[in-house]
């Protein structure tokens, strides 16, 4: 027997819900339905699916999780049948479902989406944010359909694209002495507290930025907040490293602070658009590439 498409849809339901009874719920259907249909997939594929826990939670094992990938490549592509007659008559529709990094959601994220939706109003563009590793679980998943993310830990699996690439700036208070000059040395800074965004895998990252120069990275202070890293760095608490250049030098505070370029040649961090390695991508996905590529592209 093979599996049927209500088994594959319970299965996916359970993993997006945590339990048999709320996948139940979202379903429409009894837990029992839920229960034995999952316990008929796995007599069909001969491997354990889910670990039942205490309070009727469940978890997927090793074999569930890469079985729910592939569940939801299927009920994608069946999904895709309602809109088959559409795409041939060059019309786009349906869901496409995009991640982005999330210090980088906030510059990027508004501006693509409302672009994007100009274009192309009949597809409706769902988005999440995460870290590198969370957004690389949903597209192996199948959660998700692209994500932008910074070219660092990619995971087997991912392929990706990339959109542009720049080097970090320094982010001053504005009455620092270094503030009027046209660059700044990281080793003038070196005595001077530092503040992080840490957001994985950043730490590594910036850390990797001071050992090219030969300093350690002397951290004051931590936040997973690009606004609050700024506004830190407006009221005179520090200075910070960017990849990313606000067009607007003001914290959240409405208080300035300075943007400078670095004198040194340091390492860089592409930003790239990613995917599940060998997926057959929609015809919206596919027009969501193309829409990157030229549009991050201009506006790095």
């Amino acid at each position: 027997m093979s599996p049927s498409l209500r088994q594959l849809e319970y299965l996916v339901a359970v993993a997006d819900t945590g339990g048999l009874t709320s996948a139940a719920d979202s379903c429409h259907v009894s837990q029992s339905a839920v229960s034995l249909a999952i316990a008929s997939l796995e007599r069909t594929l001969g491997v354990q699916l889910i670990l039942r826990g205490p309070g009727r939670t469940t978890a997927l094992t090793d074999a569930g999780r890469q079985v729910v990938g592939e569940a939801r490549a299927v009920l994608t592509s069946v999904a895709e049948l309602g809109t088959a007659a559409r795409d041939l008559g060059q019309d786009l529709a349906g869901r496409l479902n995009f991640g982005c990094y999330t210090p980088l959601a906030p510059l990027h994220v508004p501006a693509a989406l409302a672009t994007f939706r100009t274009q192309h109003p009949e597809v409706d563009v769902a988005f999440a944010e995460g870290t590198l590793p969370d957004l690389q679980h949903r597209l192996l998943e199948g959660r998700c359909d692209l994500a932008v993310l910074y070219r660092q830990d990619l995971v087997p699996g991912i392929a990706v694209d990339k959109l542009y690439d720049q080097p970090p700036s320094v982010l001053l208070p504005p009455d620092h002495p270094l503030a009027r000059r046209k660059t700044v040395s990281l080793r003038a800074l070196a005595d001077e507290p530092f503040v992080l965004l840490d957001v994985p895998p950043s730490e590594r990252y910036f850390r990797d930025v001071f050992a090219s120069v030969g300093l350690p990275m002397p951290v004051a202070h931590r936040t997973t907040s690009f606004e609050l890293a700024r506004a830190l760095v407006a009221r005179g608490l520090g200075y910070t490293l960017s990849v990313q250049r606000p067009p607007l030098e003001l914290s959240v505070e409405g208080t300035p602070f300075a943007v400078r370029p670095l004198r040194e040649r340091v390492p860089t961090t592409p930003v790239v658009l990613a995917r599940a390695e060998g997926a057959r991508l929609t015809r919206r996905a596919e027009t969501f590439r193309t829409f990157c590529r030229e549009f991050f592209g201009a506006r790095a």
